[in-house]
């Protein structure tokens, strides 16, 4: 079957192969055309008009980190005078200053100094505290950690933390699942492998969360597809992701983007094609392909839309990430202009709650976000050890 044949025959259970995939992403003389219509038609097939978008709230409990990633700009050393962490009450404080939302979304670097109490008693009393909001927090490289702090397995570690309050972890640090690559950008972090076993461990556990890619380095779109079909292998066997989030590189203030003289983010042609691409890979496999409307802007985001896009993201009200990396498009979007954005597409703006329950009002209302933690209700947790926990405070 030709690439215009596989584009034409593209449905929400048909997906599309690798080689195609590679095929659209590298050739120039792709025709673009087709493969924005049947990305519309896929996606409108799956998601009909409407746009999601999450009330949330990020936070960033510590910017010290010792991993030494080239692609971050976010992380301070120790002793530089840049350096914030957050006691978990600190945190609490923090967070009671946000509007009414439905998740907390917290990750921070890996900081020496914070032992395996820190990060139980932080979702212990954020959860306490805000009871009906979901908790999204950590990436499977913070979990890696503190199974290094604890010498627990994975499962024991998530499990105590579901005990804790937490609802899902993110699904970060995954940047490319090659580890040739994964050994110039970030060769302080986990492999793919161990990636992969700890995101099954967490959906095995009953959670939910996205996946992502980094995009816009030093990778080509061989990598490109290759990280796609990682994420589908292991979609097709779980169903745990609840959506697909390219991440484009912000340059500007990493050694990355000095190293390599990258001044420019990923152009937003080869997005468009990505996008599209996802989309008819993915299909109804991930239902959910989300921009990040604060590295590319609200009108670039909006453009995704029509290229098989159909999550805008969070409201975020603190976002740091990007921020520091060099980020142009601020850190807080209300939720009015998020609906007015999409609206002006032409689409009809719903929210939703961190594992896609969707509502009919625009802003939380009391209560409503509880379903998020109920679903969590009866997951498999820690065992008790002998003795009690030598981490409870």
């Amino acid at each position: 079957m030709s690439a215009v044949q596989e584009i034409e025959s593209a449905a929400p259970n048909l997906h599309l192969s690798a080689q195609t995939a590679y095929r659209l992403l590298s050739d120039p003389d792709a025709d673009l055309e087709a493969l924005r219509r049947a990305a519309r038609r896929v996606n409108h097939a799956i998601n009909g008009d409407r746009v999601t978008y999450v009330v949330n709230r990020n936070l960033n409990f510590t910017n010290v980190c010792a991993m030494g990633c080239s692609f971050c700009g976010f992380a301070r050393a120790k002793g530089s005078g840049e350096e914030a962490t957050y006691t978990p009450e600190e945190v609490v404080e923090r967070l009671a200053r946000t509007p009414n939302v439905s998740e907390f979304c917290m990750q921070g670097g890996i900081n020496p100094e914070l032992d395996y109490a820190y990060y139980r008693r932080l979702i212990r009393l954020v959860h306490e505290a805000f009871p009906t909001v979901h908790i999204h927090a950590f990436s499977p490289q913070e979990i890696h950690h503190m199974t290094a702090l604890t010498g627990w397995t994975a499962r024991e570690v998530l499990g105590d933390l579901m005990e804790c309050g937490l609802g899902s972890i993110a699904g970060t640090a995954a940047e490319i699942l090659d580890d040739r690559l994964r050994a110039t950008i970030c060769p302080g972090k986990i492999c793919s492998a161990r990636w992969e076993e700890i995101v099954r461990v967490a959906q095995g556990l009953g959670m939910r969360f996205p996946a992502t890619i980094l995009i816009g380095h030093v990778e080509t779109p061989r990598e490109h597809v290759a990280h796609l079909e990682f994420i589908r292998r292991i979609q097709s066997e779980t169903r745990g992701f609840t959506e697909f989030i390219p991440l484009p590189f912000v340059p500007w203030h990493t050694a990355l983007g000095r190293e390599h003289h990258i001044a420019e983010m990923i152009s937003m042609d080869y997005l468009k094609r990505f996008y599209a691409v996802c989309r008819l890979f993915f299909g109804d496999l991930i239902p959910n392909l989300q921009v990040s409307w604060v590295k590319l802007g609200i009108k670039n985001a909006l453009t995704l839309l029509d290229w098989g896009a159909s999550d805008f993201g969070g409201t975020l009200f603190e976002e740091n990430i990007t921020r520091t990396a060099g980020g142009r498009h601020g850190v807080y979007l209300p939720v009015e202009r998020i609906r007015a954005a999409i609206e002006r597409a032409g689409r009809r703006p719903v929210r939703r709650d961190t594992q896609y329950h969707l509502y009919e009002t625009p802003e939380p209302e009391a209560g409503d976000a509880a379903v998020s933690q109920a679903s969590l209700a009866g997951s498999p947790a820690r065992a008790a050890q002998a003795g009690g926990n030598p981490w409870e405070g």
